[in-house]
């Protein structure tokens, strides 16, 4: 076995140096003092290179022996088993259960979030689908308003005629005819007059005897009326001018006239749209 401490061995030779040579320093000095002659000395500390950490050095130096201890300690102890098991605890397996069912109930609540999740998006989306049919919808039913309006202002617009209604009146407080013949030309139309046309007329009404698509002209009329005393009255003549594309109406008022030979002209009032 090596010395655990070196440095000791060191100092112990130091001091033995030491007495040794107080022996002859002491007779030198009293020989000195006899003499009167003195003389210096200087004792310095010897310094010993010791290593900063020893414990490392005893290691480093020991080390087979250290290696040697533990390799036959690792012989003399050894690990038997003879192969029977204990009976866990109850408890140990019911907590192990109970973990077991707290995991899969945080996995089922966490698919069921999730589901709902993925549910509420597709809803969503089904929505947004929705919306937009019914805004494609919207769109298509504008589209086809939009043509329908179009095909009204050109059948308005483009396509118009000129057109005459003809309407006579004036007949308050007087006999009214049972019809009413309109001549221009050769063209000759006779027009009854309806129960319920009389009566309106009778209490001071109008009633139309006349609307056709003419030409953009003047035109120039003939009425007469027949039944009672109007049938021997003299036609009345009645002119108008119909503007291209525009209608025209004519309002005759025989409310100046008399039924007989002396009748005056009628009034006529025209206005056009």
């Amino acid at each position: 076995m090596r010395n655990l401490f070196p440095g000791s061995t060191a100092m112990a030779v130091v001091v033995t140096l030491a007495a040794a040579l107080a022996g002859p320093i002491a007779a030198a000095a009293a020989d000195d003092e006899a003499g009167g002659v003195s003389h210096r000395v200087e004792v310095k500390r010897q310094k010993v290179d010791e290593p900063d950490q020893p414990s490392l050095v005893f290691l480093k130096e020991n080390r087979v022996f250290l290696r040697a201890e533990l390799d036959r300690l690792r012989q003399l102890v050894k690990v038997t088993r003879d192969g029977s098991a204990e009976l866990l605890d109850e408890r140990l397996l019911r907590l192990r259960e109970m973990a077991a069912a707290v995991a899969a109930a945080r996995d089922t609540v966490g698919d069921a979030e999730a589901a709902s999740a993925a549910r509420e998006r597709l809803e969503s989306v089904a929505e947004i689908a929705s919306l937009e049919a019914q805004l494609d919808l919207m769109d298509s039913l504008l589209a086809a308003q939009k043509q329908r309006l179009a095909w009204l202002e050109a059948d308005y617009l483009g396509q118009q005629r000129t057109a005459l209604v003809v309407v006579v009146g004036g007949f308050a407080g007087r006999e009214v005819p049972e019809a009413v013949v309109l001549v221009e030309g050769d063209e000759i139309r006779r027009v009854d007059f309806t129960p319920e046309q009389r009566s309106a007329l009778a209490k001071g009404g109008v009633a139309q005897v006349h609307h056709a698509f003419v030409e953009p002209r003047t035109h120039e009329f003939s009425l007469a009326f027949e039944g009672g005393d109007w049938q021997e009255a003299p036609p009345a003549l009645v002119s108008v001018e119909t503007p291209r594309d525009r209608l025209t109406f004519l309002e005759i008022d025989l409310g100046g006239t008399d039924s007989g030979q002396g009748g005056g002209a009628p009034a006529a009032v025209v206005w056009q749209r």
